[in-house]
């Protein structure tokens, strides 16, 4: 068994790897970057997904840590790169998206072999959630909604695949946390800085697809008039990852977290995204509660610069004007549109629940046959996007397994501290849930990312606990057996 664990610890971390592989990860980043902003960019739409999917095939066998941070990175600028494509190249193409989603394919394909291993009872509730998953797909195919299918399949089933991953890979699950917290605080830095460089100077590129989307919500495509959604897709996804990144650094001990945290904390703030701002306060609380006075002093530190640095910024007419309005919200949400659309949008849940106990299915964002469970889907709400694709019963299954998931890493024993900036990342995405769909898509890779790493942690000290027991109940029968001698 000892000499299995070194097999598996060798090939998990590899160490000696890691020169070598950042060498990987940047001859990646500058052969797309060259063909990118290049006259023949419209060749990264098959190049970036492609080589995101080599690439990931390539780490993941020789570090699981930098694999996981790889899948992050490409989570945080592979919108980015499909923006810039459009814009030198013309068209509209969503292909480059899948670039993370393929990633995520590789982790499926390294669990086949080893599936066993990812199959206890603390993954059991994770099997409620995939069969609520598997449910909304059989209910879509019986009523023949199959024209958004594989694309919801992605978007619901992949991202739970890190979870069963990072399970699977427990006894490294510490490695693994430190590639991840790598790549949330490197990521903060850079989607904070290009936040607040959109949101003064907005590229033509991001400028060419809010006109094409034709997104209202996330204001007009000029500049210091735009909710700041970086180098992602939406304001709320970006401020879920920008919310991550700061509980995350606030827990780091990377010296850059002193750069990224004032960075992500006024790009979250351009963002406009209430919600979030939300689950980061859930978040900061948590980290509160649960460290130590030394940490804690830490974190007020860590605050303090940021607070100045927003202090600074609020003397930007622009800024405090944006920032002001937004949180005057909170005072008064009976003149919020946004708020009173979302109390509208429930009453339209209780209606579709009586019409469609059973569900809609995956695929019922495409349905053109149900315009109003439609418009409530486009709101991003947890709530509705459960209720209209898994029904009565596929939501039941897949809220039951969500709250084991909570209740076993909340509550449950052990002190696995290594994991809380993961842990604080849950609690604000929960807040989020209700006004924010975190259940499918890039968010959700967040999700079950934390929930992966929490649990491997748990299962990992349960499995030391385990072995140590052995070793404690000898004691006493080897000092009755001395006298006996």
């Amino acid at each position: 068994m000892t000499m299995h664990r070194k097999v598996r610890s060798s090939g998990a971390a590899n160490p000696q790897h890691s020169p070598r592989l950042f060498w990987y990860f940047a001859i990646f980043t500058v052969i797309n970057a060259l063909v990118v902003f290049s006259p023949v960019s419209r060749a990264a739409i098959v190049l970036y997904p492609a080589s995101s999917f080599l690439l990931a095939l390539f780490i993941i066998k020789r570090s699981k840590p930098a694999f996981v941070g790889l899948i992050c990175w490409l989570f945080f600028l592979t919108p980015f790169v499909r923006r810039v494509v459009d814009w030198r190249g013309g068209g509209f193409t969503t292909v480059i998206l899948l670039a993370p989603f393929l990633a995520l394919t590789v982790a499926a394909l390294a669990l086949v072999p080893r599936w066993r291993l990812a199959v206890t009872r603390r993954t059991t509730p994770l099997f409620f959630v995939l069969g609520a998953i598997l449910y909304g797909t059989a209910i879509a195919v019986l009523h023949f909604k199959v024209s958004g299918l594989p694309q919801a399949i992605i978007a619901w089933f992949l991202p739970l695949v890190i979870a069963f991953f990072i399970f699977e890979e427990r006894e490294h699950s510490e490695e693994i946390y430190k590639g991840f917290e790598h790549a949330m605080v490197g990521g903060l830095f850079v989607i904070g800085l290009y936040g607040i460089y959109q949101f003064f100077q907005l590229p033509a590129w991001d400028a060419q697809w809010m006109i094409q989307s034709d997104l209202v919500s996330i204001g007009l495509p000029e500049p210091t008039q735009v909710r700041v959604f970086s180098t992602m897709n939406s304001p709320q996804v970006f401020a879920a990852f920008c919310t991550g990144g700061l509980l995350v650094a606030l827990r780091s001990h990377l010296r850059l977290r002193y750069f990224a945290v004032p960075l992500g904390l006024i790009a979250l703030i351009l963002s406009l995204s209430r919600t979030a701002w939300i689950g980061l306060i859930v978040g900061i609380l948590y980290l509160f509660l649960i460290m130590d006075n030394r940490q804690r002093a830490r974190i007020v530190a860590v605050a303090g610069s940021c607070l100045i640095f927003s202090l600074v910024a609020l003397q930007v007419p622009e800024f405090k004007t944006l920032a002001t309005q937004r949180f005057s919200s909170f005072t008064d949400p009976s003149h919020d549109s946004s708020y009173n659309t979302r109390v509208q949008d429930y009453g339209v849940v209780l209606r579709t629940i009586a019409e469609n106990p059973f569900g809609l299915g995956l695929s019922s964002d495409s349905d053109d046959q149900a315009p109003q469970a439609n418009n409530v889907a486009q709101q991003d709400s947890s709530i509705t996007d459960s209720v209209f694709a898994l029904g009565i019963l596929g939501a039941a299954i897949f809220v039951l397994g969500s709250i084991l998931i909570g209740f076993d890493i909340f509550v449950g024993r052990g002190h696995d501290t290594a994991m809380i900036g993961a842990k604080a990342t849950l609690l604000a995405i929960f807040a989020e849930s209700p006004f924010n769909s975190v259940i499918a898509g890039p968010i959700a890779f967040l999700l079950w990312c934390c929930v992966g790493l929490c649990l491997a942690e748990r299962e990992r000290m349960s499995a030391q606990e385990r072995h140590s027991q052995p070793e404690i109940a000898e004691s006493p029968l080897s000092a009755s057996a001395a006298p006996a001698n």
